[in-house]
């Protein structure tokens, strides 16, 4: 038992004991060193944001990412659960349990407390230090608990590891209500705080370190979900009482919750701000990107593409990041891989006489109809936009002004013309370029080639012709054709975790549930993030060109449209998952087919037709949150199944 403990073993839970061997702990705690590389080990188990198939936000349901028709790709666990098949016996990515992919939660929350009650040990540290490395795992072990929240609501707390002396009776732990879960939640994070420094001290040594800004962020995220609607009267959960009596989830809607959140993302804000974060710009933070002779438009995209991938420390719009790099070039011939993630979504093949070629994994084809058009608002909603003809053709000529989004002459669709930049910065479209530092003759002036993904213009896995999420793809990467075939070189960044235009957003969101109806308070946020992507503000914009100009000064109306804001601005960041499920609204997005343009010919006309390719899921309420594994239920009664499974 000592060395499950001491060396983390996987298949160790939340039920078992802290070890009485006091000597073997002095051991591991003997001095500084092997203090921070248990230290190490708590970090360790941050969830990889990287990995697909196993990390929640990305294939388990196919709204945004599709794994399409590729057979090696339906089996894995995310696709498995987008496919309808989650279920009780061996959940998919079970991270209560830690199996199925996942990573045990529970033995997190083990291997922080163990470090937690153990960190007084060594002599050999400076006081100053050791309280930093005490806040950090506090940290941790708050966020490993908000992270089972996210995916089970309400959950066991693991205030401390239960001593070997426990009973059978006192293993047998309870499910919290949600609201004692983010309760304590807020607590860890309120104690971590205090001893963490405002910012990194070193961030290009120290990236992924926790700082105060962290802190705060998480807590500003952890209270905004109390507030949402999936854990604020939500009256699906109503029959949800353990055998305790404890109604596990509120049925009943709590207002001032939203108050609570609200301040607690200004506070978040305001101590970046005051540390110097900012919303990214290309060409005012990134260093030697002034090198770059890119026009206005250019800049933009790049302005929403480097926001995702600018190295960390030079990069004030992201306040938390991975520690590891999220791209491993290997620049050798063939198809190199782009990180866990890149290399599962979409290998990349380029050379100087053939098109970009896109394959395997793609962004969901109906992600093209998400982003606003060039006045700012929705495609259905714009008085200005032929909606109803979007899937017809049209020709690129220079009167269009899309010279750095499509190659003039190319006909493609109705759909990817007079669109908004994030669009052509995110989505990787039929006949638009694929910006590549080596896809560049004249210094970044313009990029070349144009993607051409019609029948035998691309290499599919499986046939289907889709979207490619750009976004993500540094535009510094490179390819080449080498002599044993095609070389890719990526460039390596930190995938962002928060990102300073998710609190705004969230601020706006809270502002708007708070006040009788929405005003400068609220506009002010999102506005923010719109200027920076080249967009007016949302009431000029409304006003405009919606055919409902007032849409905005209606307070459901206001949701929708600061839901959809998020949906655009952190598209393809793995947040989308976690917003659609606290807003309830999976019927919305979960149930749509997987669809692509029509295979099988390069014939413009015939091409762009939209073709669903396999059955939409099925979704009910149970499918908010994951189930418990049976077997868990049969070690300790006490606990209850998630309801509706």
């Amino acid at each position: 038992m000592a060395a499950c403990f001491l060396l983390g073993i996987t298949s160790c839970n939340y039920l078992d004991v802290v070890p009485n061997d006091t000597a073997t702990l002095d051991h591991a705690f003997s001095n500084r060193s092997v203090m921070e590389k248990f230290m190490r080990t708590c970090y360790s188990h941050l969830p990889d944001p990287t990995n697909p198939w196993h990390y929640p936000a990305y294939f388990t349901s196919r709204d945004e990412f599709d794994w399409r028709g590729e057979t090696r790709a339906a089996v894995m666990p995310a696709a498995m659960i987008s496919r309808g098949l989650q279920n009780t016996n061996t959940p998919y990515q079970d991270y209560w349990s830690g199996t199925n992919g996942a990573k045990a939660m529970y033995t997190a929350i083990r291997d922080c407390n163990i470090f937690l009650e153990s960190a007084h040990i060594p002599r050999d540290i400076d006081e100053t230090e050791r309280l930093r490395w005490i806040s950090e795992v506090t940290f941790l072990k708050a966020y490993y608990h908000f992270f089972l929240v996210q995916l089970y609501g309400p959950i066991v707390l693991v205030r401390e590891n239960l001593p070997v002396s426990a009973s059978p009776e006192e293993a047998k732990v309870y499910r919290e209500p949600v609201d004692e879960c983010i309760e304590y939640i807020v607590e860890l994070l309120d104690e971590a705080a205090a001893g963490l420094p405002d910012a990194l001290p070193d961030p290009s040594t120290e990236r992924g370190r926790i700082t105060k800004i962290t802190t705060l962020g998480i807590k500003a995220k952890a209270l905004a979900w109390a507030a949402s609607p999936l854990f604020n009267g939500n009256p699906d959960y109503a029959g949800w009482v353990d055998n305790r009596g404890k109604q596990l989830i509120p049925n009943t809607y709590d207002a001032t919750k939203w108050e609570r959140a609200a301040i607690a993302i200004r506070e978040a804000i305001d101590l970046a701000e005051a540390t110097g974060h900012r919303l990214y710009e290309f060409n005012k933070f990134a260093g030697g990107a002034s090198t770059f002779a890119m026009n206005d438009t250019l800049e933009t995209l790049m302005t929403v593409r480097k926001a995702i991938t600018e190295q960390y420390d030079q990069n004030p719009g992201v306040l938390w990041a991975t520690q590891e790099q999220f791209a491993h070039g290997k620049g050798s011939p063939g198809l190199s891989v782009l990180g866990n993630m890149l290399a599962s979504l979409f290998p990349v093949l380029y050379s100087t006489d053939q098109p970009l070629l896109l394959n395997y994994m793609s962004a969901s084809w109906h992600m093209a109809e998400l982003y606003y058009t060039n006045n700012g608002v929705p495609i259905n909603e714009d008085k200005n936009y032929d909606y109803s003809n979007r899937f017809s053709l049209r020709r690129a000529t220079p009167s269009d002004n899309h010279e750095s989004y499509i190659a003039t002459n190319e006909v493609t669709s109705y759909l990817h013309f007079f669109r908004e930049p994030r669009f052509y910065a995110s989505l990787g479209i039929d006949r638009g370029y694929f910006e590549l530092v080596s896809t560049t003759t004249n210094g970044g002036a313009s990029f070349g080639p144009v993607i051409k993904s019609r029948s035998d213009e691309v290499g599919p896995a499986n046939g289907h012709a889709a979207y490619t999420p750009k976004k993500i793809i540094p535009f510094e990467s490179s390819g080449s054709r080498g002599i044993a075939g095609q070389v890719y070189t990526q460039y390596l960044y930190q995938f962002p975790l928060l990102r300073l235009a998710d609190l705004y957003l969230l601020y706006a969101e809270a502002l708007n549930e708070v006040k009788a109806q929405p005003d400068q308070d609220v506009y002010l946020w999102i506005d923010k993030i719109r200027e920076q992507t080249g967009l007016d503000g949302v009431v000029e914009s409304w006003q405009r060109a919606a055919y409902n100009p007032g849409a905005p000064s209606n307070k459901n109306d206001m949701r929708r449209i600061i839901q959809r804001e998020r949906l655009i601005e952190l598209s393809f960041e793995g947040q989308r998952f976690w917003d659609v499920r606290r807003w309830k609204i999976a019927q919305e997005y979960w149930t749509l087919p997987p669809t692509s343009w029509k295979t099988g010919t390069r014939v413009a006309e015939e091409f762009y037709v939209p073709t669903p390719y396999a059955e939409p899921r099925q979704v009910t309420f149970r499918d908010y949150l994951y189930p418990l594994r049976q077997y868990d239920l049969r070690v300790n009664t006490n606990l209850v199944q998630t309801y509706g499974w």
